[in-house]
C-alpha cells in the first residue's frame, strides 16, 4: 500500500521546474473546430427535431393514430423556430470560445497547484510507517 501511495506521488510530484506546461491539443483551441462542431450539432439538433412522435403519443395514451397525430414532431411540439435554434448554437459557439480559452489561461495556475499537493502527497507518504517496520 505505501509503495502505491508512494508510486503515485512521484508521478504527481516531478518538480514544476522539471514539468513541462500542459499544452491543449490544437484540434481543441482551434476556433473552427468549434464552429464544425456547432454546425454538426446545429445539424443533429435539426434532425431530432424533424423526427416524428405523434403516433409514439398515441401508442403512449393507448389511442388510434390520427391525421393530426401524423403530422407532429418534436419541433411542433417543443415550439422551436429555426431561428431559435441558430441563435442557441451561436451562443453556445461564443461561450465554447470563451471556456477555451479560460481553460487554456488557467493551465499554469492549475499545473503549479497540481505539483504542490504532488509535493504534499510525497511528504505524506514519507511519514507513513512502513509495514515491515518491527511493532513493540
Amino acid at each position: 500500500m505505501r509503495a502505491a501511495f508512494a508510486c503515485a506521488a512521484l508521478l504527481i510530484a516531478t518538480p514544476a521546474a522539471a514539468q513541462p506546461v500542459p499544452q491543449l491539443p490544437p484540434e481543441i483551441i482551434d476556433p473552427r473546430m468549434v464552429d464544425q462542431l456547432g454546425n454538426v450539432f446545429e445539424a443533429l439538433t435539426r434532425a431530432v427535431l424533424n423526427m416524428p412522435v405523434g403516433e409514439l403519443e398515441a401508442a403512449i395514451e393507448n389511442r388510434p393514430v390520427t391525421r393530426e397525430d401524423r403530422g407532429k414532431t418534436v419541433r411542433s411540439v417543443a415550439d422551436i423556430s429555426d431561428r431559435d435554434l441558430r441563435e442557441g448554437v451561436e451562443r453556445g459557439k461564443v461561450a465554447t470560445r470563451a471556456g477555451t480559452q479560460a481553460v487554456v489561461r488557467s493551465l499554469p495556475v492549475i499545473t503549479e497547484a497540481l505539483n504542490r499537493v504532488g509535493e504534499d502527497i510525497e511528504r505524506a507518504v514519507a511519514n507513513l510507517p512502513s509495514p515491515a517496520y518491527p511493532r513493540q
